[in-house]
């Protein structure tokens, strides 16, 4: 059996390896990109992005690719999915028509 000195080095060593696990789980999954999904009108149409307002009045700008064929109307309503990114960049992912 060690001393109590000994015992206590361990604990400490064991101590900081735990530490070590929670910030490194707290960097991981709190640093992560957000998926949004929401119904919101397109208030403004840019060549590389649009302007949308969701139901609760909350704008967002949302980066659109040059590959993108969807062809948006302004004071039109769409079901979107995008990627807001670390940077605070929105990105579209996918969009959907609201067929009234």
């Amino acid at each position: 059996m060690g001393s109590y000195k000994e015992i206590l080095e361990k604990i400490a060593q064991a101590s900081k390896i735990l530490l070590l696990l929670i910030v490194s789980t707290i960097f991981l999954f709190g640093c992560s990109n957000t998926i949004v999904a929401e119904l919101a009108i397109v208030n403004e149409v840019n060549k590389n992005s649009i302007v949308i307002e969701n139901l609760s009045g909350k704008t967002a700008e949302i980066a659109i690719s040059p590959t993108n064929d969807f062809i948006f109307e302004e004071n039109e309503e769409y079901f979107f999915r995008y990627e807001v990114l670390k940077s605070k960049k929105a990105v579209l992912i996918s969009v959907e028509s609201i067929e009234n």
